[in-house]
């Protein structure tokens, strides 16, 4: 059985999954959380302004974990969120005898859609507002949640857990805007040796159903949708995100 590699977004680590990697290792499945550069455990690192150098600094950690696990196999499934899921494209576009599969979760392209759709900017305003707005829940977390997801918006245990996360170790605000650009420049292109799946949000507020369906007619495969279920979606549906991972690698 493949390994799986989970990738998050925007400013987010493995700390980030918040249970949904247990939920995988606990269903016997063999997983590596790597993070990104510029966060989590490499937040002391400045964040490259192009989406394949974040490359270099996740397979050192898959390496690595593979070495120290010779049981797991070197045949990867590489799952992404939002930016996540760039970053998978280009694994899959340099080890392309390694990488079986992708998933995208809530992913974009800059060549495929348009920025308005990838960054909606009236529900973050929303988001903002209408936030969990208890004095002694972290701000930036009340509002991110609130934007990110449908279920745990005002989840005050959940807000809380985040914003003791962020108090510990947080993505520096420059490595934040060097991820934004990076992402907001990222364009895809097509390759044959690897199979493609997009899993999608309906209620995604940050980045627009749309894109997800582009993403989907470009790499000509088909797109797998979760309901009552926001940008994050392993956080708000992590059962069913399992499963629609699942249903597309029994399809491939």
């Amino acid at each position: 059985m493949a390994t799986w590699v989970l990738l998050r977004g925007l400013m987010r680590d493995s700390r980030h999954w918040y249970g949904f990697d247990t939920q995988l290792r606990q269903a016997g499945i063999n997983l590596l959380t790597p993070d990104a550069t510029g966060n989590g455990e490499l937040a002391d690192r400045n964040s490259p302004l192009n989406i394949r150098d974040y490359c270099d600094d996740i397979w050192h950690q898959i390496d690595k974990g593979l070495a120290k696990n010779p049981d797991y196999s070197r045949e990867l499934v590489v799952v992404g969120v939002s930016m996540g899921g760039m970053i998978a494209l280009e694994m899959a576009r340099q080890r392309h005898k390694q990488v079986r599969h992708a998933v995208l979760i809530n992913s974009s392209a800059a060549n495929l859609s348009p920025w308005y759709q990838r960054f909606q900017l009236m529900p973050l305003v929303d988001a903002i507002w209408h936030r969990h707005k208890a004095k002694e829940l972290s701000f930036v977390e009340s509002c991110v949640l609130n934007y990110t997801t449908v279920t745990k918006a005002h989840d005050e245990k959940v807000i809380k857990d985040w914003g003791n996360m962020r108090s510990q170790l947080h993505t520096r605000v420059l490595n934040g805007a060097r991820q934004i650009y990076a992402a907001a420049r990222y364009q895809c292109s097509w390759f044959g040796h690897c199979k493609v799946s997009i899993i999608v949000a309906n209620q995604d507020k940050l980045a627009n159903p749309k894109c997800s369906e582009a993403l989907a007619k470009f790499y000509h495969t088909e797109l797998l949708r979760v309901d009552h279920c926001g940008h994050d979606a392993s956080l708000d549906q992590p059962e069913q995100i399992q499963q629609l991972i699942e249903m597309a690698l029994s399809r491939s």
